[in-house]
């Protein structure tokens, strides 16, 4: 009745209980007990004292090193993908070009005869290659197709300020719609599946974007990218599913905090793929769709490497391990699957629902909403607030906001790894206090950051305050995404996709509050009364914290009752099942482990 370890083919490998009954893992449930560091083991130690096996941050074994690193990178370049316009949305806004032969350019080419054509500096250029002077003419710039300077020359869509800014709106709540259903969809069909088809699928508008030529098609194709953003969902899923309960929470945040680097990480590399063209001898327009298009190619990639190398759970891929049934197996898990919530659809259906039913759920989407939603915010105009706030240059400006982000490498696996160490001195309600201590301390250190000005505050106070809160701010990221799993047992995947939504709300809440505070902010700046208000509703997001009942577990401040009425008969001296011992898991994990003779 237990399945054996098999290398036949790729499609066949499985594991069995006994595979994970050996040090580091949890025999019970087949999840791993480390990430960073084995457990009893000295800091620096790699290998395991008696296995001998490196530690899972350093593996690509299967089945649970291989699917932590899929996972963040994936959410990584999905990242990079949703973000790849922006460093070049300065090009995308510059009129289309004509041809060099159109009338409009015969007659600019009289009225200014000097005029190199070919001039694709963006600074002030020298004695050899001044820039020209009918790049900036209204009529004749469209005729100067490498000309990158601002308000010079051709080779965009002719987006307009506003344009561009809608765009951006329309962007992030294609994310919310997914995200809210992705984790329900997980649950039905298992996360390997739905993580192939939203790689590939999400591709498709990307490589569109790439050859966009109206403000309709770039709007509507940021839309369809903004999907590619629910791969959180399935990010935290999937580490979810493989890392046992002492560092689920380290391992949620490591793999989320690194896939959020993909965010900064396009605002350099793509500014740098774009000036390395331009370099080379491309114009304005060939250059940044190459600079949009490569991040939904290596995101194909990664779809179909997904599907062939990676699993499921610890003990390999739902349908692998229905294929490994016997007929009456097979029939007496089909009738438990019907108990349970029926076909795949239904399931996710079932978990949406429940989720969404629930008021401890719309507590995480609160805290998730104030955390990374303001993280969000902070990546589009943290630059323009220093601007208009400090009166600094852009160049400086860019510096000290890019600390915010720089953020996600280590303090947001922090986050995780505060409620992991709450988990094990106070118990799971101790991922509670962890959670309402970091939520509190972000709020209060948003509203303080909100107050600082160019009078009231030096460049160095400014960039600590801004570490401070940065910190908190990713570190209540990690400590949310450590408690969902605790929610709705049953419907780990509705709860994280309606939470991780919650995120992309809070960016849509602080960009409205920005267009309707401007004009009307008196003489703070609208972007500062934004994260005030932001401020406000995190310290009151923390407060519903200690109200937050956890089913069979109980809140911060009171236990969950445990006295239960008597069992049947029948069932008192049954012994509980791997599903039942293992923790909350998403739903595609726990029906393989109730299939019988498992």
């Amino acid at each position: 009745g237990v399945l054996p370890f098999t290398h036949a083919t790729r499609n066949s490998m499985t594991w069995s209980e006994s595979d994970w009954d050996k040090p580091g893992y949890n025999p019970k449930n087949g999840k791993v007990r480390a990430l960073f560091r084995w457990e009893d083991t000295s800091s620096g130690t790699l290998f395991h004292p008696t296995s001998g096996q490196i530690v899972p941050i350093l593996s690509f074994a299967r089945p649970h090193s291989r699917a932590f690193h899929f996972a963040w990178f994936n959410f990584f370049m999905c990242f990079i993908m949703w973000f790849a316009i922006a460093p070049v949305m300065t090009q995308v806004k510059k009129p289309k070009c004509l041809a060099a032969d159109s009338d409009v350019c015969v007659k600019c080419k009289v009225d200014f005869p000097n005029d190199n054509y070919r001039f694709a500096r963006d600074d002030k250029g020298d004695k050899d290659n001044v820039p020209p002077l009918g790049a900036k003419d209204k009529t004749c710039m469209k005729c100067y197709p490498f000309d990158g300077r601002k308000g010079a020359g051709c080779g965009g869509v002719g987006l307009t300020g506003d344009q561009a800014k809608n765009s951006t709106m329309v962007a992030i709540s294609g994310t919310i719609i997914l995200r809210i259903l992705i984790g329900a969809i997980s649950d039905g069909i298992g996360i390997r599946i739905t993580f192939t088809i939203l790689l590939i699928l999400g591709a498709i508008p990307g490589f569109l974007l790439a050859a966009a030529n109206s403000y309709i098609a770039v709007t509507l194709l940021r839309f369809l990218i903004g999907f590619a953003g629910a791969s959180f969902v399935l990010t935290q899923l999937w580490t979810t599913t493989m890392f046992d309960l002492n560092v689920v929470g380290i391992a949620n945040a490591t793999s989320a905090g690194w896939g959020n680097l993909g965010g900064g990480v396009a605002q350099l590399l793509n500014g740098a793929i774009f000036n390395s063209l331009k370099m080379n001898g491309w114009d304005n327009n060939g250059a940044w769709r190459i600079t949009v298009g490569w991040s939904p190619a290596v995101i194909f990639v990664l779809g179909v490497l997904v599907f062939l190398l990676t699993d499921d759970c610890p003990y390999g891929n739902f349908k692998e391990l229905k294929n490994k049934q016997s007929s009456a197996d097979k029939a007496a898990t089909e009738a438990e699957v019907l108990k349970t919530g029926g076909e795949p659809g239904t399931v996710a259906a079932k978990s949406l629902i429940e989720a969404a039913s629930s008021w401890q759920t719309w507590v995480m989407f609160l805290c998730y909403m104030f955390s990374f939603g303001v993280e969000l915010i902070v990546n589009g105009n943290i630059v323009t607030y220093f601007v208009e706030t400090f009166d600094m240059p852009q160049t400086k400006a860019s510096t000290i906001g890019s600390v915010f982000g720089l953020l996600n490498i280590c303090m947001r696996s922090f986050g995780g790894f505060w409620s992991d160490q709450y988990n094990t001195r106070f118990g799971i309600t101790g991922r509670l206090h962890a959670l309402f201590q970091q939520t509190f301390i972000m709020g209060v250190a948003l509203i303080v950051f909100s107050t600082l000005n160019k009078d009231n505050s030096t460049d160095g106070g400014l960039l600590l305050s801004l570490i401070f809160w940065g910190a908190f701010t990713n570190m209540t990221e990690g400590a949310t995404f450590a408690v969902v799993p605790y929610v709705i047992p049953t419907a780990v995947g509705g709860v994280a996709g309606i939470t991780g939504a919650g995120g992309n709300m809070g960016a849509l809440l602080g960009n409205a509050l920005v267009i309707v505070l401007k004009g009307n902010a008196g003489p703070k700046p609208s972007r500062n009364l934004m994260f005030c208000a932001l401020g406000w509703g995190a310290v009151a997001s923390a407060m519903l914290v200690p109200c937050l009942w956890l089913p069979g577990i109980g809140s911060m401040f009171r236990k969950a009752d445990t006295t239960q009425p008597d069992a049947p008969a029948e069932q008192k001296d049954a012994a509980p099942t791997p599903s039942q011992m293992a923790g909350p898991q998403p739903i595609f994990v726990q029906q393989p482990m109730m299939m019988p003779g498992y």
